[in-house]
């Protein structure tokens, strides 16, 4: 075909009127989906300029997801980030990413925008986020795919998430394989149900095999909070013999204030932390930690969204589902005994 292409060369091409081919390619009103795939193909086919997210996502070759959570300085959030951009190398996809304090008005307005910047869903990392948040969001953002990376005690939309119970009950179960006996739990932020996993898969280990829990303690989950649980640590009249704590931040903080003291770790007390963020490894001593493998928890994610989009109807055909991403443990020198 010689020229540009119009309107009208899609309309002959399709058997369609050209209100049809630009309601298609303007995305206003409601049209088959046999409609829409006709003229997206009619369109491709004659080098119609479209923008590639305009086609219906079983005709193109790459999607574009939205990454929102509400960041903080540390490496954990690079580790998350950096995960998912390893898990969309392979599979096609584009990752943007945004940041949104924990406001649901101001989260449900900056989706709408994602909406109308052509991003075919969105991945959510917000932990504080209730049930009732998640409802609002679906209604709101007008049934636009929304998949949560972070734990819901009651799913109100399809979850992938690492195994957090898992992980607590593995620590427990190696303190207790490495023969301590008395134990401390330093959990995080206790309106986040990641924080509560975490611990009761902890406790229960430690409460089905008779191992003493003599310190808990709650905080936040700040490199700064870990040596303020130290100072704690040094008032105990009965002192735990291996400390499990909610993140990796929490176990640095407490390991630096450790040194500053002339307590030797493992050696005075052994430690185990959560996430596995790169400076586990380089520390000294390095880290025990819980390993969450980010890039495979972004590779499910891509995968349950690039189902859910090749089939606009199913989150009407399938249950709200939630996925456990399995974890593992990394054994260094904060808790080997020699």
């Amino acid at each position: 075909m010689n020229g540009r292409v119009t309107l009208k060369d899609i309309a002959e091409d399709t058997g369609l009127s050209i209100s049809t081919v630009s309601r298609v390619l303007s995305n206003k009103g409601k049209i088959s989906r046999k409609s829409v795939r006709k003229v997206f193909e009619s369109a491709q086919r004659l080098n119609y300029p479209i923008f590639y997210t305009q086609a219906p996502t079983e005709l193109r070759s790459s999607l574009s997801i939205a990454l929102v959570t509400n960041f903080h300085p540390g490496e954990f959030y690079a580790s998350l980030y950096n995960g998912f951009l390893e898990a969309a190398k392979g599979s096609g996809t584009w990752l943007g990413l945004f940041h949104v304090e924990r406001d649901k008005e101001k989260t449900i307005d900056l989706i709408n925008s994602i909406k109308r910047k052509h991003f075919d869903a969105v991945v959510l990392y917000l932990p504080g986020f209730k049930k009732a948040d998640y409802i609002e969001l679906q209604n709101l953002t007008d049934g636009f795919p929304i998949v949560s990376a972070a734990p819901i005690a009651t799913p109100a939309i399809d979850t992938v998430v690492f195994d957090n119970y898992s992980g607590g009950y593995l620590v427990a179960k190696y303190f207790h394989e490495q023969g301590f006996r008395k134990l401390g739990v330093i959990q995080g932020p206790s309106d986040e149900l990641e924080t509560h996993l975490r611990k009761n898969g902890f406790n229960d280990y430690c409460e089905q095999h008779g191992l003493e829990i003599v310190w808990k303690h709650k905080t936040d989950y700040e490199l700064s909070s870990g040596k303020h649980a130290f100072r704690e640590f040094l008032s105990l009249s009965n002192k735990p013999d291996a400390i499990f704590f909610g993140n990796d931040a929490l176990a640095i903080g407490f390991a630096n204030s450790a040194a500053r003291h002339g307590l030797h770790i493992p050696a005075d007390i052994a430690i185990a932390g959560y996430d596995n963020i790169p400076a586990c490894e380089y520390v000294i001593p390095s880290i025990t930690s819980v390993n969450t493998p980010h890039n495979q928890l972004g590779e499910s994610i891509i995968n349950l969204l690039k189902a859910k989009l090749k089939d606009p109807n199913s989150a009407k055909k399938t249950p709200i589902s939630t996925t456990l991403v399995p974890v593992n443990l990394i054994e260094r020198d904060s808790s080997k005994v020699v």
